[in-house]
């Protein structure tokens, strides 16, 4: 193959050609003369051992841009090396393909072909004759044994109805309804007879046939005419008129049946058969040899009054003919229309048969309106149609009338209308070959621009949309052509564009975008498919027809465009097809040989050879393409040159160089091509025009890898991308040189290693700064674990932490954190990422992971940071999860490391809580007992007080227990100016648990017993009845809003109890009746005022929690009470609809700042009313789930243990360039 003219230069730019313009060192320069690089074939030889010295022109690192690089090499003033001045520069193509011209088919020849194939499918579905026969016969005996089963039950039935009725005396009510289905049994008994006498009579031959048998339904009528006679009150009086007179007609007796619908009319004039009786009443006078159409017409009219009758089409049918006959033709035309409308909308009552048989009829009348007038044209019938409101019954008409037009050659006004029908029938499944019948028109009229108008728009209408491909139209444009299209086929169409014009442009003819028609969306799959098989055949022949013309007529420009512009269309609809290999050849053939159109012949023989590359036209398209495409570069060349432009990369230098690729793989044994690549791709480098240098360089290195230009060319490809800051693509080919014999030295693998993770670093930067955080963790990542003794791995894993927490991917975190335990243990970025981790599963509730990164912070850093709130988060965490044991190992590493300080108070609370969790009661004791010896504040020592009598209870250490709650009181009264509102919520319940106490020995004394100690034993009960009081009282006087409702209740409770008690108590069996009755009387002037004070109490306790806007248990039975007690005043809960339930599940909420308490209010909280042992489960021990549960701890949300709220101070460390971005966000403390 000859040189490319790119690379030609004249002789006189040879000699200003230095050595330094190629870039040579200098010791490589005094082997290699500088008239080397521009020697012709035969001097190439004798220099081919200069060559062996490899090109370096790039040896060191670039610093733009943060990258680790390489130098840029020295600037030519002619970069590429000239070629001899008589060499040409233009390749030859090989001469035109002739195409043998396709006979055209005529749409009459089509429509033939079609029947035919209609008839041999048809014939396909045939089933066997002998398989016929046989399931035939079976059908036929289980039809027999139907009907015969059917008539024994019917004569049973007969039997017992005729036995009804002979008992049953005349004034009976159930009679006459037994008379009447009597009556119809014995009718369809009778009928069954006379269509067996009937098929006898036929089958017998005609010489021995007598008269034909006529019904009798004689004794039917008896049964209809008794109950007509005798019982006139029969609530279906006109339904017995109507079988009789049905009978009557059946049997030929028409004036009786007048006689029995007139009653109907006459007697029952809103009974439902009256559209009946008028109907018998028309029919009557229709079938007179000589009708009256004006009386019948009216009587059909009253028919029509009743739209539900199933009598409604045939009436509006008959009344269309009695106004024909009448002379009102434009009326009887719109009846006719109107029957087709009711027998489409309402079939009910017909079968297929009689509605066809009726429509057809009605379609022969309204032909005939038409046809009577010679003025009227296909548009009128169509504006009839509309006008009378009949437009979807028009396609039976204008179907047959557009294929008569193009029987006759009668093609304009057979397009006019086929498109007719399409606006009659746009979903119809044979819309699609009426619009191939309209480019049949056009292409036999020789319209070729309508054709080309016509093919777009069919593709658009009558084909599903292809896959969306990137750069597609926006769906919205399409779909406006496409019913434009629809409503008018071709005028709508989207504008070809310059491709199928036959206009010049740089690229094959794209596939077309458009959204889904109507039509096909409506459409089944196998209708689409013969739709999209049958454009498809017939755009590509009557495209090679066109072509085939062009080329025997010769002088015709506009068939070569139309030719041209009709191959486009198949091709940006049809391109995946095997045919599209031919039409993307012929494509090219007419915009290069007739159009001049290089570029785009060039795209479009390459479409050819990348559809079919060992093809028999690939050799010559491929051949053809570069021809074209050495034509257009240069004259870009030229183009640019002339007006001072900078040179940019074009679609005909990416179409170059696919061919150089394809050429390539055609003859890789070339000599010449390792330098034709490097030469091409410098020129396009020298320009900075990377793309194209890139890829032929590419090709270069992968293809001939030991040549002397691959180092050269893989130093250039990276630093092209360098200079685009494409460094996704220098990490690609930085990793492909490793594999490249010219980089196998170990300074060179070190040099691609470095150049690999700066780039990653980029990479990571580019992705982040575009929101694509996944992407960059995964990059960052990548470069961590291929170098992880690289001095900016670590730095590498912390920043794929941090995107990664930003993208949620929990995996890639999760492998960050692995990785900087394992290769990197005890350096700060370690720390730091393992805090990242942390919070990043907490914040999604995945505690038990969390923990796990805490404590790898507590045990592995104990100088980071964050190493405190670690410590702490992984006491917080287990304790909520209930990994006990390691809540306690993890608290017990917290306090040897922090063993004073409102967060080590906190969290030997969460270690006596694990404790207590996992039933290890003696241990929670001695925590809690230790801590309150050596407790900081009065706060703390309260609580830890609360705590351990609630530990003392499981114990079972009664005494002990009281102890504590005692210690507490009197330490919450000695220091109460001390409390904060965590100690004084925890003194109000010590306090309240004391009286819950006191109230439990009261309730341990019965009244019932020994009549001499009843006084003794009620001193006592009213003793620890006031104590009780006293001790709610003074609970309720400290002012914690739940355990003031609490205490109230329970005053209330212990009054309200007593009362009941003494009320319940039986008397003494020694007494009398009647001093048993004063002695109850005493006993309730005693209880009236100890009730009334229990309902001071739970009034008082209402009126606070109303106060307060406490709901909750205490608050319930406080109002339950009030209802019981004081009904007349308080109704009761259950009257009133109010009803306490528990909350459902829902999201849990963040840590609360104090106890419950918000704004000076108690917050709504349930406590249960519980024994000591119990009420440990309150506010409290929620609160220390809480804070986990929620996701909240000390860099977000409050203390659980009702410490301070703390930020953390990030991961901002020096070196670290990622791990400081989410400073200050999450964490569990």
């Amino acid at each position: 193959m000859k040189r490319a003219g790119s690379m030609e230069r004249a002789s006189a730019e040879r000699t200003s050609v230095s050595c330094e313009s190629v870039g040579l060192a200098s010791a490589e320069r005094t082997s290699v003369s500088c008239e080397s690089v521009g020697l012709t074939s035969a001097e190439r030889t004798s220099a081919s051992a200069s060559r062996s010295t490899r090109w370096r022109f790039l040896a060191g690192v670039i610093t733009s841009l943060g990258l680790l690089g390489l130098a840029s090499p020295a600037t030519a003033q002619d970069s590429v090396a000239p070629r001899s001045q008589g060499e040409s520069s233009t390749i030859k193509p090989v001469a035109e393909r002739k195409l043998s011209a396709p006979k055209r088919r005529t749409p009459t020849e089509r429509a033939a072909t079609k029947k035919k194939q209609e008839r041999a499918e048809r014939v396909g579905y045939v089933i066997p004759q002998a398989l016929r026969a046989t399931l035939q016969r079976q059908i036929d005996a289980k039809i027999t044994a139907n009907i015969q089963e059917a008539k024994a039950l019917r004569n049973e039935a007969i039997g017992l109805l005729r036995r009804f009725v002979a008992e049953s005396p005349e004034q009976s009510e159930s009679l006459p309804e037994a008379l009447m289905r009597l009556g119809e049994l014995e009718w369809e008994d009778s009928r069954d007879k006379f269509l067996l006498a009937f098929n006898r009579w036929e089958e017998a031959p005609a010489s021995r046939r007598g008269e034909a048998p006529t019904p009798s339904y004689s004794l039917a009528r008896s049964r209809f005419e008794r109950v007509l006679k005798r019982h006139k009150r029969y609530r279906d009086y006109d339904f017995a008129l109507y079988v009789d007179g049905f009978l009557a007609s059946e049997e030929g007796k028409a004036e009786e049946a007048l006689v029995r619908f007139n009653r109907i009319l006459q007697w029952f004039p809103k009974s439902r058969f009256v559209p009946d009786a008028h109907m018998v009443r028309a029919e009557s006078e229709f079938l007179k040899d000589a009708p009256n159409y004006q009386t019948a017409y009216l009587e059909y009219e009253e028919v029509l009054k009743h739209k539900d009758s199933p009598l409604y089409e045939l009436a509006l049918f008959k009344s269309a003919w009695c106004l024909w006959r009448l002379g009102k033709s434009d009326e009887a035309a719109r009846r006719f229309l109107a029957v087709f409308r009711a027998g489409e909308e309402d079939r009910k009552g017909r079968t297929q048969a009689e509605l066809d048989e009726l429509q057809t009829e009605a379609l022969r009348n309204l032909v005939a309106v038409f046809v009577e007038d010679e003025k009227n044209s296909a548009e009128d019938m169509h504006r009839f149609l509309v006008k009378a409101g009949g437009e979807q019954f028009a396609g039976k008409i204008v179907r047959a009338l557009a294929e008569a037009f193009y029987e006759q050659a009668h093609f304009e006004r057979g397009v006019e209308a086929y498109r007719l029908l399409l606006k009659l029938e746009p979903t119809s499944p044979e819309a699609y070959r009426h619009g191939l019948a309209i480019a049949a028109g056009h292409a036999t009229m020789q319209d070729w621009k309508q054709l080309r108008a016509d093919y777009r728009w069919l593709i658009q209408t009558y084909t599903a949309p292809p896959a969306k491909a990137k750069g597609a139209a926006k769906p919205g444009a399409a779909a406006k052509a496409g019913a434009a299209g629809a409503a008018k086929p071709g005028a709508g169409a989207e504008k070809p564009s310059a491709a199928e014009n036959g206009d010049s442009v740089r690229k094959a003819p794209a596939k077309m975008s458009y959204a889904a028609s109507p039509w096909t969306q409506v459409q089944r799959p196998l209708t689409l498919k013969d739709a999209e098989r049958a454009i498809e055949r017939q755009l590509r022949e009557d495209a090679l027809a066109l072509h085939a013309k062009a080329q025997r007529d010769k002088a015709s420009r506009g068939e070569w465009e139309s030719a041209a512009g009709l191959y486009a269309v198949y091709l940006s609809r049809f391109s995946d097809r095997p045919e599209a290999y031919d039409v993307y050849f012929n494509h090219a053939e007419i915009n290069f040989y007739h159009l001049e159109d290089g570029a785009t012949a060039a795209a479009s023989y390459m479409a050819a050879v990348r559809k079919n590359p060992k093809g028999k036209l690939s050799r010559d398209a491929l051949y053809n393409a570069l021809a074209a495409l050495e034509r257009a570069r240069a004259a870009e060349f030229e183009a640019a040159r002339a007006k001072g432009e900078p040179q940019r990369e074009s679609a005909t230098d990416k179409l170059l160089t696919e061919a150089l690729e394809q050429y390539v793989k055609t003859y890789p044994e070339d000599k010449d091509l390792p330098e034709l690549l490097f030469r091409q791709g410098k020129l396009y480098y020298d320009y900075a025009v990377y793309d194209p240098a890139v890829r032929l360089w590419g090709l270069l290195v992968e293809r001939y890898p030991d040549s002397t230009y691959a180092a050269g060319a893989g130093d250039l490809i990276l630093d092209s991308f360098n200079k685009s800051e494409d460094y996704a693509n220098i990490e690609t080919w930085a990793r492909r040189l490793k594999q490249a014999p010219s980089f196998k030295a170990p300074a060179e693998q070190a040099r691609l290693d470095t150049l690999i993770v700066q780039s990653v670093f980029k990479q990571g930067e580019q992705l982040s700064a575009k929101g694509e955080h996944g992407s960059a963790a995964r990059a960052y990542l990548r470069a961590a674990e291929e170098f992880p003794k690289d001095a900016r791995a670590a730095k590498a894993a912390v920043n794929a932490e941090v995107e990664a927490r930003r993208a949620a991917d929990l995996v890639t975190v999760a492998a960050a954190a692995a990785l900087l335990t394992e290769h990197h243990k005890g350096t700060t970025e370690a720390g730091d990422g393992l805090w990242i981790a942390a919070e990043t599963f907490q914040s999604v509730g995945l505690f038990s992971e969390a923990a796990g990164y805490h404590e790898a912070i507590l045990k592995g850093h104990p100088k980071h940071a964050r190493h405190k709130d670690a410590a702490y988060n992984a006491v917080l965490l287990r304790t909520t999860i209930g990994d006990h044991p390691e809540a306690i190992a993890a608290g017990e590493s917290f306090r040897k490391a922090y063993p004073r300080g409102d967060d080590t108070d906190a969290v030997t609370f969460l270690m006596g809580k694990a404790h207590e969790k996992a039933e290890k009661w003696k241990e929670a004791e001695q925590v809690y007992a230790r801590y309150e010896g050596g407790a900081r504040s009065a706060s703390t020592q309260v609580e830890a007080l609360v705590r351990l009598a609630t530990v003392r209870v499981r114990l079972k250490d009664e005494k002990g227990a009281k102890s504590a709650l005692a210690k507490a009181v009197r330490v919450g009264k000695q220091k109460r100016s001390q409390l904060d509102a965590q100690g004084k919520y925890f003194m109000a319940k010590a306090r309240y648990l004391e009286g819950e106490r006191i109230l439990a020995e009261y309730e341990a004394i019965k009244i019932e017993g020994d009549v001499k100690q009843l006084g003794q034993r009620l001193r006592k009960k009213s003793d620890l009845l006031k104590r009780a009081a006293e001790t709610f009282l003074d609970t309720a006087e400290l002012g914690v809003a739940e355990w003031t409702t609490a205490a109230l209740y329970q005053i209330g409770y212990t009054y309200e109890s007593f009362a009941r008690a003494l009320t319940d108590s039986p008397p003494p069996e020694a007494l009398s009746a009647e001093e048993q009755e004063i002695y109850r009387q005493q006993i309730d002037e005693f209880v009236v005022p100890i009730e009334e004070r229990a309902i001071e109490a739970y009034e008082s306790g209402w009126s606070k929690a109303i106060e307060l806007g406490i709901f909750n248990t205490w608050t319930a039975k406080m109002r339950d009470a009030l209802g019981r007690l004081v009904s007349e005043v308080y109704s009761p809960m259950h009257e009133t609809g109010l009803a306490l339930r528990a909350q459902g599940t829902t999201p849990l909420p963040d840590l609360i700042g104090s106890p419950r308490r918000e704004g000076g209010r108690s917050q709504r909280y349930l406590i249960p009313r519980a024994s000591l042992g119990a009420a440990g489960a309150d506010k409290d021990s929620e609160a220390d789930s809480g804070g986990a549960a929620s996701g909240s701890g000390r860099a977000g949300g409050s203390d659980p243990a009702g410490g301070s709220e703390r930020t953390g101070s990030g991961a901002d460390k020096a070196g670290t360039e990622k791990a400081g971005a989410d400073k200050g966000k999450g964490g569990a403390k």
